[in-house]
C-alpha cells in the first residue's frame, strides 16, 4: 500500500499553496545532473521538497529542503546560490490546491492547473473534474 507524499508548496501572491506536481524532476533528469537525495522520511519518497513562487508570471525554485550522504543539500549545493533559481526547465502543468484562507466553509477545494511554459505562466485553469459549490 502506498503512502501518501509530502507535497511541495508554492507560494502565489504571497500566499501559501499545497503544489501536487514536481516541478524539478525534470532538472533531476537531465543527462548532466547526477543528483539523488536520501530518502529521510516514508512519506517523502523523492527525498526533497521545493519550495517555489509565482513572480511576474514566472515559477521560481525558492527553496529546497534536501539530504545527499547524510549532509543537508540546498540551492546553493545544486545551483551555486542561495537565491531563488528561474524554473526554466520546467514545461507542464502545476497543479495547485488552493490556500486555505480560499477555501469557503463545508466547500470542496477546487483545484487550479497553471500551466508553464519553459518557467513562464502561460495560463490559468480551474481543473474541471474538481465539483463547483
Amino acid at each position: 500500500m502506498a503512502m501518501k507524499q509530502l507535497p511541495e508548496i508554492i507560494f502565489i501572491d504571497g500566499v501559501l499553496h499545497t503544489l501536487y506536481t514536481m516541478p524539478l524532476l525534470p532538472w533531476l533528469r537531465e543527462p548532466d545532473n547526477t543528483v539523488e537525495f536520501d530518502q529521510r522520511a516514508p512519506d517523502c519518497e523523492r527525498g526533497y521538497i521545493g519550495k517555489w513562487k509565482i513572480e511576474n508570471d514566472t515559477l521560481w525554485l525558492d527553496g529546497l529542503y534536501a539530504w545527499r550522504d547524510g549532509e543537508y543539500t540546498g540551492l546553493i549545493d545544486l545551483f551555486g546560490t542561495r537565491e531563488k533559481v528561474p524554473a526554466d526547465w520546467f514545461s507542464g502543468p502545476l497543479i495547485v490546491e488552493p490556500a486555505s484562507s480560499e477555501i469557503l466553509d463545508g466547500a470542496m477545494p477546487r483545484v487550479k492547473i497553471l500551466v508553464v511554459k519553459t518557467g513562464r505562466i502561460v495560463e490559468i485553469e480551474e481543473d474541471p473534474a474538481t465539483p463547483k459549490h
